[in-house]
């Protein structure tokens, strides 16, 4: 009797984590301009994709690289719980909540060694698009990338980078000696980012 009483709320507790909802918050937008309002839409965007049953059932569904050994159910609990390592110094996250703080990246100034990879794709045909905390817990986009994208108002586009770089907030990350990118476009990193640029597009059509 124990036994079937414990699997009972076993079930019902993975129930109300797999049906449990986020919010997504934007504490801080640090030199996005005239994009801001671009940014806003982005960040609606990705909540809705987040909170939607195709963001769940494609997490569950999903088979990716460097998922840290967790199961579907346990990455996509990691996602909705929201327990970012890594957030701007003397600021304060919560879990159940993506807080977000981002920014352009400075590629004429303090980010400078990221101008080079911004702007010019490398021998393997990849582009860097933006970068993770990088130690101060921001995360920072390519003014190239932002620009275009918000010239043709791909607000898809937006979403993925916010999603790839919140897995990497998360912990999570693609790194592997010699790897290719057509590896690291089958990490957990690069599919979540994918998937939701994917949603977004999906739900902007329907």
């Amino acid at each position: 009797m124990k036994k079937i009483v414990f699997a009972f709320i076993l079930l019902c507790w993975t129930q109300v984590c797999l049906s449990q909802k986020i919010t997504v918050k934007a504490h801080s937008v640090v030199g996005y301009g005239k994009h801001q309002d671009f940014a806003k839409k982005a960040f609606v965007a990705l909540e809705q994709v987040l909170n939607s049953d195709e963001f769940k059932d494609s997490i569950i569904a999903m088979k990716a690289e460097k998922n840290q050994g967790y199961t579907s159910e346990q990455l996509y609990n990691i996602i909705m719980q929201a327990k970012e390592k890594k957030v701007p110094k003397d600021s304060a996250a919560t879990d159940g909540i993506v807080d977000l703080w981002v920014r352009m990246l400075e590629v004429n100034g303090r980010d400078a060694k990221w101008k080079d990879n911004c702007e010019n794709p490398s021998i393997f045909g990849n582009q860097t698009l933006g970068i993770d905390g990088a130690g101060d817990g921001f995360m920072a986009i390519c003014p190239s990338a932002l620009d275009y994208w918000a010239s043709i108002d791909d607000v898809a586009a937006l979403v993925g980078h916010y999603g790839h770089e919140y897995m990497h907030v998360l912990g999570f990350d693609h790194h592997r000696l010699f790897s290719s990118q057509r590896w690291r476009e089958q990490t957990f990193v690069y599919k979540v980012g994918y998937l939701v640029r994917d949603l977004v597009k999906k739900m902007s059509a329907d």
